[in-house]
């Protein structure tokens, strides 16, 4: 019996993805063990801190940007944990007709602060896909 090489974390809201144009060949979103170990590697213990509100991060963030390294169906999803602290969660999203990509998968998850997510609104505002209306701002 083979190992899985990933882990089930949570689904996506459909509808939100319908609403900036891209349609999803699943709601189920997996974290690979080769992603998790970077992760852990590079953000001491992150994912353990987070897995918990990952699930409604990615249902239910505050705002959706396109990549803004132009992958290619790679989002970039940031939920307010506080008024300071936000998560980044890239995710690679599985879309009609990719044969390679068959599940949405987390690439990487990052704390950022006000100051990094103030400069991410600044710089990158053409990237912006999705604003939730009562975040708080």
């Amino acid at each position: 019996m083979q190992q899985k090489e990933y882990i089930k974390i949570g689904k996506l809201n459909i509808e939100l993805f319908k609403k900036i144009g891209k349609h999803l060949l699943t709601d189920e979103v997996i974290f690979t063990y080769e992603r998790i170990n970077h992760v852990e590697t590079k953000r001491a213990q992150l994912f353990n801190k987070v897995k918990n509100i990952l699930p409604d991060t990615l249902y239910n963030p505050d705002y959706i940007y396109k990549d803004w390294n132009n992958r290619q169906n790679t989002f970039v999803l940031i939920k307010s944990l506080d008024e300071n602290l936000k998560l980044n969660v890239v995710l690679k999203i599985a879309v009609l007709n990719d044969k390679k990509h068959t599940k949405n998968s987390i690439i990487t998850i990052i704390k950022i602060g006000n100051k990094t997510f103030n400069k991410i609104k600044r710089n990158k505002k053409e990237n912006l896909l999705f604003k939730k209306l009562d975040n708080h701002e």
